[in-house]
């Protein structure tokens, strides 16, 4: 079941500037799908035309099915949960539990206590529930953000840069969560370390779609990359040194795992190759 279909979309500032064009993508149930980018390619707007926040737009947009315009954003939202880059634009009720109830709350649903339990063991932040979420850090105030849009069991998870401003074990922590989360995802980000680890495929936006694939795949292309002004992950660029000097390399690794598994099959060639010397 695709839950986001996007077809020909496009939009314009107020001021007459080109945000995106021609954007055409979907997103299938489970799927989590990173949209990277330059500063200014319209990665957060089009997580804002997504929860109908911007209009009008050209083209059209269905999420669940159900098409997205004017008179429909309000039933739309109801399937849609929007983490903001700044959880302090998100969070303002005086406790974490009731800032997380506020959601399930405010569009009636059911079950409000169990929902804010689950948000709470979901997001390991039980220990945080009669805490003030303005006194928590801002890696916590992330989590609080996370749970609160989980509250309302959404079916499709928007994440505006949701490892920005994280300090290194935060931002492990976080990744870890959203890695682990069976939850349909489109996450904007500039972090590709972060997006290597979370999600299934990535798009590539600069104006308009200039790639949509596998990270591996986009890591191996420094054309594409240079251009949108990307960082590629580390362990691709340490394979890509080893590739510069001769070594055998399978395909350009972007996660650890990945690189650790790629050195023990060069480790092992490499062995073979000295027993044959031997020989």
């Amino acid at each position: 079941m695709k839950v986001l279909e996007i077809d020909s979309l496009s939009f314009t500032y107020e001021d007459g500037t080109s945000a995106l064009k021609d954007i055409s993508m979907s997103v299938e149930e489970g799927e989590k799908v990173a949209v990277i980018g330059p500063n200014g390619a319209g990665k957060s707007t089009l997580l804002h035309l997504v929860a109908g926040f911007r209009m009008p737009f050209k083209g059209s947009l269905k999420v669940m099915g159900s098409p997205l315009d004017e008179s429909s954003a309000d039933a739309v939202r109801r399937h849609i949960g929007l983490l903001f880059q700044d959880p302090d634009d998100q969070i303002f009720m005086p406790t974490v539990e009731e800032d997380i109830a506020f959601g399930p709350v405010n569009l009636g649903l059911d079950d409000v206590e169990d929902r804010v339990v689950r948000a709470l063991r979901s997001t390991s932040i039980e220990d945080l529930a009669k805490r003030k979420p303005h006194r928590l850090s801002h890696g916590m105030k992330k989590r609080v953000a996370i749970a609160g849009v989980l509250a309302m069991e959404p079916g499709l998870l928007l994440l505006d840069e949701p490892t920005a401003g994280l300090d290194p074990r935060s931002r492990s922590g976080l990744i870890e969560l959203l890695k682990g989360m069976k939850r349909t995802m489109l996450i904007a980000t500039h972090d590709l370390e972060a997006a290597a680890e979370i999600v299934d495929r990535v798009v590539l936006l600069n104006g308009g779609i200039v790639y949509e694939g596998g990270l591996s795949e986009l890591a191996s292309r420094d054309d594409l990359i240079t251009r949108a002004g990307l960082e590629p992950p580390q362990i691709s660029k340490l394979f890509k040194r080893l590739g510069a000097m001769g070594y055998d390399q399978q395909g350009t690794p972007v996660t650890l795992d990945q690189g650790v598994a790629e050195a023990v099959r060069l480790m092992e060639l490499e062995k073979g190759r000295n027993r044959g010397r031997k020989g």
